[in-house]
């Protein structure tokens, strides 16, 4: 079975397509990939396990393949979700606000804090210390 990311070509009504697959499901015991095309055209294959080789599917069985695909792997779209060890963790994404350019620089220092530099105490015990090491 194509792995998602590689890319084969495939002819249909006889002209050559190059496709890349971006996804792959079973259903009803049948592996099925689903790949896209330049234009971002998506067409369902049955991959043929004796054969290896894959069979373009056309008309209602494709989009319903695509369709249960879609439904699988991007779900609804409004749950956000990164992976941790354990499993998946929901989290938010609240990075894209919309801001007026008259309220940037409120927004930014109500939103953001700014940790202050406290590398004045530490070059000065580097600079005693050198001074010691010198003076000796």
């Amino acid at each position: 079975m194509y792995a998602i990311g590689e890319t084969f070509y495939y002819e249909i009504f006889d002209e050559e397509y190059e496709l890349h697959v971006v996804g792959d499901i079973i259903l009803g015991g049948k592996e099925y990939i689903i790949a896209e095309d330049f234009e971002g055209e998506k067409r369902a294959f049955l991959f043929d396990e004796n054969e290896e080789d894959v069979i373009l599917i056309e008309d209602d069985e494709a989009l319903e393949i695509i369709e249960h695909w879609e439904e699988e792997y991007f779900g609804s779209g409004a749950d956000i979700g990164d992976w941790d060890e354990d499993g998946y963790y929901d989290r938010e994404d609240s990075f894209a606000v919309d801001v007026d350019d008259d309220d940037e620089e409120s927004y930014i220092s109500e939103n953001f804090v700014e940790e202050e530099d406290s590398y004045d105490e530490y070059e000065e015990d580097v600079d005693s210390f050198i001074t010691g090491l010198m003076e000796k």
